[in-house]
């Protein structure tokens, strides 16, 4: 599957470079007699369960990619590992990229192997990413405005959740305003198409005439499948929504689950809350994954919970299971797997 795929590996390694190194500091001021004493008393158990919660949040969204798609007009074959490939080699690419531009690239080229067209992937892409947005803003806007410990918290951490509340409600007006006008890139192509000065360019160059024939009909393809979306019962896209819903509840319990395998006491609401805040920002850090930020993020805001002698061992977990693992896995399927 690695033919065609966007982006290539200098990204990944300086990902993974810039994490470990943040790992490696932070573990370098909170190791101390106690740390090793505290690892060993890791209950294995709980470390099988927060395993067993990432591979199921790979489930929830194969399934939430699916039901859009069926809830979108589309009926040939799309099983459910082809969908669990999708959703990894996506989140892989968007690992590896800066602000995760690698995302949708990723999304629409693995959806069309998939079997769909592109127009359908775009559409497909569009609604799924419509709907990340939407509960990313909800969760934004409660934490903000609701919340008491992330509305009145100091610090450059709380800072730049607040700037990225807007960042994220701005995203979400772009894709809603592209869900509204999806015949607009049809209008453009069309009026390209018409104009004189452009058929006298293509008119010598087949090839060009015969892609922008292409981008037309896929434009086109794009405007009808989107069409389903306020066409269609509501109620057929309740159920991709309320996997968004499902994958990030079961995301966010990884942390809490780790800390009790640890033998800390968890205050529950804050090891969600905390979470959420850094997962919500890393999509606008400039750097591939977020890396370095929210390792130290990570370790601002539990230091006030968890004992120093075991922050850097529950970060590197947490990190592990909410990152490590998910781009291993994308890797080996965007660059070792041949469909």
């Amino acid at each position: 599957m690695s033919h065609n795929l966007p982006g290539g590996k200098g990204g990944l390694y300086f990902s993974l470079a810039l994490s470990v190194t943040s790992v490696a500091v932070i573990l370098a001021f909170t190791v101390d007699e106690n740390t090793l004493e505290s690892v060993l008393k890791f209950n294995p158990s709980f470390l099988a369960l927060a395993g067993l919660m990432a591979l199921f949040t790979w489930i929830l969204e194969a399934l939430r990619i699916r039901s859009i798609a069926r809830a979108m007009g589309y009926h040939g074959p799309f099983r459910l590992r082809d969908a669990v490939r999708v959703f990894l080699v996506t989140y892989f690419f968007a690992g590896m990229t800066p602000m995760a531009l690698g995302e949708w690239p990723a999304q629409l080229y693995t959806l069309c192997r998939s079997g769909l067209s592109a127009g359908e992937a775009a559409a497909v892409a569009l609604v799924r990413g419509f709907f990340t947005k939407l509960v990313f803003v909800t969760l934004a806007a409660f934490l903000l405005f609701f919340d008491g410990r992330a509305a009145g918290g100091t610090g450059i951490v709380f800072r730049l959740f607040r700037y990225t509340f807007w960042a994220i409600t701005v995203t979400t007006g772009i894709y809603l305003l592209l869900l509204w006008q999806s015949g607009l890139a049809h209008s453009l192509l069309e009026k390209l198409n018409r104009s004189h000065r452009f058929q006298a360019f293509y008119e010598r160059r087949p090839r060009v005439r015969r892609f922008i024939g292409k981008l037309l009909t896929e434009a086109a393809q794009f405007e009808e499948t989107v069409h389903q979306f306020s066409r269609k019962n509501t109620l057929l896209f309740l159920l991709p929504l309320l996997y968004t819903f499902f994958f990030w509840g079961v995301f966010y319990a990884i942390g809490p689950v780790l800390l009790l395998g640890l033998g800390v006491s968890v205050d529950i609401r804050a090891a969600v809350t905390w979470q959420i805040m850094i997962m919500l920002m890393i999509p606008y850090i400039p750097v591939p994954g977020g890396s370095g930020a929210a390792e130290f993020g990570l370790a601002t805001l539990f230091a006030a919970f968890v004992p120093s002698h075991i922050l850097g061992v529950f970060i590197i977990t947490w990190r592990f299971f909410t990152y490590y693992l998910y781009m291993i896995s994308g890797g080996v399927i965007a660059f070792g797997v041949r469909k």
